[in-house]
C-alpha cells in the first residue's frame, strides 16, 4: 500500500510516495520516489504508483502466516503513522486522546459484557469523577477497574504468564459481584449463549502452559497482530477466570500491540456479534479467516481514532 509522506526541511515541504515492504518479520524498509516540493495531483501519484509497486517486487517476502502482505503493509502504515503522530503532538493533546481512548475502550469493552454504562456516564466517571445518578455500584467499579487496568499495563515490563493474567483479571473485577477475581478457576463453567465449553477445571492451567510455550515459539516468527488476536481468542477459548474472561482476552491483546509498538483499540459494541462470529471462526479451527474478520473488523476504528 503505497501513501504520500510530506517532509519539512526548514519552510519548504516536499512530497515523497512511499511503500512499506517487509524484510523480514519485524525487519521493513521503506521505498521512496520523490514528487518535488509541490503537492502532486492524483495523475502524477497513480503513474508513479506503479514504479514504486515495481521497486518493491526486488523485496518482497512470502506472505505472513495468518496475513496477507497488503494486511501487513496496511499495519505497518499505521504503525509508523503513530509513531510519527506521537512525535509530533504535543503532550498535552496526546494526553487528552489517551483519556478519551480510555473512556471509549472501557466503555466499549464492558457493555460488550453487559454492563448498563452509556458512553456519556462511563465518560463522567472516568474524566469528570462524577457518579450519575441511578448507575449500579457494579457498573462503577467496572469503569474505574478499565481505567486501573490499562495504568497497570503502561507500567509493566513483565512477560506473558499466571502472574499478569492474574493480576489483570483481578483488578478488572475489584469490587464487583466475582467471588474469585483474580485467581485461576478451580470449577468447572459455562459461556452462556455459546456452543463453546470452556475446558475442565483440572486441564485449565495445562492449556495455559501451553499458550505461553505458544506465545514464546511465535513471537519472533508472527505479525505481532496476529499473536495479539491469537492469543485473545486462546484466553477466551481457555476461560481461565469465573468471570471477566473477555476483558481479561481483549486488555491482553492491546497489550501485546503495545509491546510491539502499535497503537491499542477497542472493538465496537455495536460490532459484538461480528466479534463474536470471529471468535466462534478460531474455535472451529479456522484462525485465518479469524485473524482476517479482526483485522476488517478495527483497521478502520485504529485509523479514525489516530
Amino acid at each position: 500500500m503505497t501513501y504520500l509522506e510530506r517532509m519539512r526541511k526548514g519552510n519548504k515541504e516536499y512530497f515523497y510516495l512511499t511503500k512499506n515492504v517487509r524484510l523480514e518479520i519485524n525487519k521493513w524498509k521503506k521505498i521512496r520516489v520523490y514528487l518535488g516540493d509541490k503537492t502532486p495531483t492524483k495523475e502524477e501519484i497513480n503513474a508513479h504508483a506503479k514504479e514504486i509497486e515495481k521497486k518493491a517486487k526486488e523485496f518482497l517476502k512470502p506472505t505472513y502466516s495468518f496475513l496477507k502482505n497488503q494486511n501487513a503493509e496496511t499495519l505497518q502504515d499505521l504503525k509508523e503513522g503513530f509513531k510519527e503522530w506521537i512525535k509530533k503532538t504535543p503532550k498535552s493533546v496526546r494526553e487528552k486522546l489517551y483519556d478519551d481512548f480510555v473512556i471509549r475502550f472501557t466503555y466499549n469493552t464492558n457493555a460488550i459484557e453487559g454492563n448498563r454504562l452509556t458512553l456519556r456516564q462511563t465518560a463522567l466517571i472516568l474524566k469528570d469523577k462524577v457518579l450519575p445518578s441511578g448507575v449500579r455500584a457494579v457498573d462503577y467499579h467496572e469503569a474505574i477497574n478499565g481505567r486501573k487496568c490499562l495504568e497497570f499495563l503502561k507500567g509493566y515490563d513483565g512477560g506473558l504468564n499466571n502472574k499478569l493474567l492474574e493480576q489483570v483479571n483481578g483488578i478488572l473485577t475489584k469490587n464487583t459481584d466475582v467471588v474469585y477475581g483474580g485467581r485461576i478457576r478451580f470449577f468447572d463453567v459455562k459461556i452462556e449463549g455459546a456452543s463453546h465449553t470452556p475446558p475442565k477445571n483440572e486441564e485449565v492451567k495445562k492449556h495455559l502452559l501451553n499458550m505461553y510455550k505458544w506465545y514464546s515459539a511465535n513471537k519472533q516468527t508472527i505479525h505481532p497482530f496476529s499473536l495479539a488476536t491469537l492469543i485473545h481468542a486462546k484466553i477466551a477459548w481457555i476461560h481461565p477466570f469465573e468471570d471477566g474472561n473477555g476483558r481479561t482476552a481483549r486488555v491482553i491483546m492491546n497489550w501485546i500491540l503495545m509491546k510491539n509498538k502499535y497503537p491499542m483499540f477497542f472493538i465496537p459494541f455495536e460490532k459484538r456479534e461480528d466479534y463474536y462470529s470471529t471468535l466462534e471462526e478460531s474455535d472451529n479451527g479456522n484462525a485465518k479467516l479469524y485473524v482476517s474478520m479482526m483485522l476488517r473488523l478495527i483497521i478502520d476504528q485504529i485509523r479514525n481514532f489516530k
